[in-house]
């Protein structure tokens, strides 16, 4: 392994940036709030990066670590008081198609869960066209792993010249027991691979989350319900449930905004987990943009 102070990265593999060849917009129920949400995708300029416009409050915010946090089930950006939840099913699209610079517009407090994965995002960007732009963007590349880990829970980066993601899933539940899945983005499919995955809730979280005032939206349309002694209904993927956190994973490290040139290795972490890596991640992006810093 190299040692802990060497800043001795390797030669990034520049990519082209990329936004939508036109606006597409959808409008469907909040699985929290149980409002009618729309969402709208607009095309953006080279640079613009990512950014996120609540319409109904007027509050917009570039999508970064710095603008990002774990929030209960998912993943939220903006600040504690205003904000919008489950932003990383519309990231993780975004990273598969390679979007780096998009106007992303939703009229409430959350991102519609749709059916519980990533299926009508991707639609949505595929049916908008993907627009490359006249400007690169370089990976993040690592000079040695870093390591996100406890006794409960693991999360590795380790260099690669080649993108890859894995996710070791395990449960006590008889039904779902260990699961392990992966995606190359430079050869698999997402749309058929990643996106079907659903998200999925044990029935004694769903009623409590009920009582609680939330899950308003919420019902087996939009995820996979866990009881004692069944599921909801068959997963439409093998390994759906380790598919689905693979997905989750790759959302949340989108809130980068650039490919991460590594193998991303995570077992038993969650969105808490991955907002840390994310904080690491952004520390070594900063210092490869800074010289200074090395």
């Amino acid at each position: 392994m190299p040692n802990s102070t060497a800043h001795n990265y390797p030669t990034p593999a520049m990519a082209t940036r990329k936004t939508l060849g036109e606006a597409v917009t959808c409008t469907a129920t909040g699985v929290q709030s149980g409002r009618q949400l729309t969402l709208a995708l607009h095309p953006a300029s080279a640079g613009t990066g990512l950014q996120l416009t609540r319409t109904d409050i007027g509050k917009q915010w570039p999508i970064s670590p710095q603008t990002a946090f774990a929030a209960g089930p998912g993943t939220a950006v903006g600040n504690s008081q205003d904000h919008v939840l489950f932003m990383e099913h519309l990231l993780a699209a975004l990273a598969a198609a390679g979007i780096t610079d998009l106007i992303i517009e939703i009229s409430g407090p959350e991102i519609p869960l749709f059916e519980g994965g990533a299926v009508k995002l991707w639609e949505m960007i595929q049916s908008a066209t993907i627009k490359s732009l006249d400007r690169e963007i370089a990976p993040i590349v690592l000079s040695q792993p870093v390591i996100i880990s406890s006794i409960d829970y693991s999360l590795y980066a380790v260099p690669d010249e080649t993108p890859a993601y894995y996710y070791l899933f395990s449960s006590e539940h008889p039904l779902i027991g260990y699961q392990w899945a992966s995606f190359v983005p430079a050869t698999d499919d997402f749309g058929q691979e990643l996106a079907p995955a659903r998200t999925f809730i044990a029935i004694e979280e769903a009623e409590a989350a009920r009582q609680a005032g939330m899950l308003k939206g919420g019902s087996t349309k939009n995820a996979i319900v866990i009881y004692p002694d069944r599921l909801s209904e068959t997963p439409a993927l093998p390994q759906a449930f380790a598919r689905h956190k693979l997905l989750d994973l790759m959302g949340d490290l989108y809130l980068l905004g650039r490919p991460i040139q590594a193998h991303i290795i995570g077992s038993r972490s969650g969105h808490q987990q991955n907002h840390q890596l994310v904080q690491r991640l952004a520390e070594i992006s900063q210092h490869q943009a800074n010289p200074a810093l090395r």
